[in-house]
């Protein structure tokens, strides 16, 4: 991932950086629930008393917002200008900044809690697998497992990439296809050579031996996380997010449905490229 993202900038036609005058353009995964226009006018009704911002050097009040479908793309457009930064959690934020010395955190804002959870389709197989995964997690949760993958894979990452996890198989169970995307290095990761690692992966490795499933992975854009589980083509997909306090979920379309989260954070890191 550190190669790909060096990769990304050494590609990079021109660079960006520069605020226009009275508007700050700024780069968002895309929301699988609400289109950009609509976040953007939800975005700017929000009362500034809603959040605390802390910014490292002046920024206009104005906002602009475009989605992007992966975070390699979202980096892409930083790159070229098309943005002048963008918005990702604390942790992948900083992992982006460490292994890309071109990048920097140029504000940090607090938010109400944010939630990664599982997702599934409604239907009767969601409904199972849907408590499957609920009673790992709360497992997880209460034996401190999942705090540990977090500090190993998260928190406190060791240099250079993780190692892939080893699934155990189990003769006869049930295999499930289950949809990574990579576009929130190290909690969603996939290594250079294309193969899932670190914390989604622990963690689905875990629920797998606790629940006796047989886990197939399937790398897919973020953008495409609720198509895959319309379609058929996996039967869970690794994230979907839901912030606190919001009235609608902005990453949850009609007919997914949501386990217990596994994953929170409260505070959203800015990146932009450093001044030349």
């Amino acid at each position: 991932m550190k190669k790909l993202l060096c990769a990304i900038l050494a590609l990079t036609l021109m660079a960006g950086g520069v605020c226009a005058a009275d508007t700050l353009k700024v780069g968002e995964l895309s929301k699988l629930n609400i289109t950009q226009e609509d976040f953007q006018k939800v975005m700017l009704g929000i009362p500034t008393a809603k959040f605390q911002e802390f910014r490292k050097s002046y920024a206009p009040d104005g906002r602009s917002y475009r989605f992007y479908d992966s975070l390699m793309t979202m980096l892409m457009g930083l790159n070229r200008g098309e943005v002048d930064e963008i918005n990702l959690p604390k942790d992948v934020a900083n992992y982006v900044v460490r292994n890309n010395d071109a990048y920097e955190i140029s504000a940090i804002t607090v938010t109400n809690p944010n939630y990664l959870s599982a997702g599934f389709k409604d239907d009767e197989k969601g409904q199972e697998l849907k408590s499957v995964f609920n009673d790992a997690i709360i497992t997880l949760d209460n034996n401190g497992g999942l705090a540990s993958m977090n500090l190993t894979y998260i928190s406190e990452p060791r240099v250079g990439e993780p190692d892939p996890v080893i699934f155990e198989k189990f003769d006869g169970a049930e295999t499930i296809k289950v949809a990574v995307t990579g576009d929130l290095p190290t909690i969603d990761f996939i290594a250079e050579d294309g193969d899932p690692a670190g914390f989604n992966t622990a963690v689905l490795s875990e629920i797998a031996k606790l629940a006796k499933l047989n886990v197939e992975l399937v790398n897919i854009d973020s953008s495409a996380r609720a198509a895959a589980l319309v379609s058929g083509r996996v039967d869970a997909v690794f994230w979907f997010q839901v912030r606190a306090g919001d009235e609608s979920h902005f990453d949850v379309p009609d007919g997914i449905i949501l386990s217990q989260p596994y994953y929170t954070w409260d505070e959203v890191y800015s990146v932009r490229l450093k001044a030349k």
